[in-house]
């Protein structure tokens, strides 16, 4: 399984609660909506803890400045990733959601990883 890894960090000067808002209420339903198209087969949105826990964890490891949010988005195959970048279709749902996402996320600063996800364990199905 193929997976895209989106740790977004909010555009400048948009206060957290109306990041969370965006992302939540309409970047989810415009990815569901353009789901086919961009030929995604799960999508997760991981909004970052705000407790001190995690400016620890930071702070011990030498991280970077905090992210607001990961973006997980799995896909059959890699060549069905890449399908997306030819098919016109899929290339204009994916113009749609960069252009939504310029309302909310500062690309510049928010990487992006295509990468194999291998369980190594998963306790939930133990």
């Amino acid at each position: 399984m193929i997976k895209t890894i989106m740790c977004i960090r909010r555009k400048p000067g948009l206060n957290r609660k109306d990041f969370e808002h965006h992302w939540k209420n309409v970047h989810a339903p415009l990815i569901t909506r353009l789901r086919e198209e961009l030929r995604i087969l799960r999508y997760v949105q991981s909004n970052a803890n705000e407790e001190t826990v995690s400016e620890v964890l930071r702070q011990q490891r030498n991280g970077p400045t905090k992210f607001d949010g990961i973006g997980q988005a799995w896909f059959a195959s890699l060549n069905d990733l890449v399908e997306v970048a030819n098919d016109p279709a899929s290339r204009a749902a994916l113009e749609a959601l960069r252009e939504d996402e310029l309302n909310f996320i500062d690309l510049e600063n928010s990487p992006m990883f295509v990468v194999e996800e291998e369980t190594v364990f998963d306790a939930v199905q133990l």
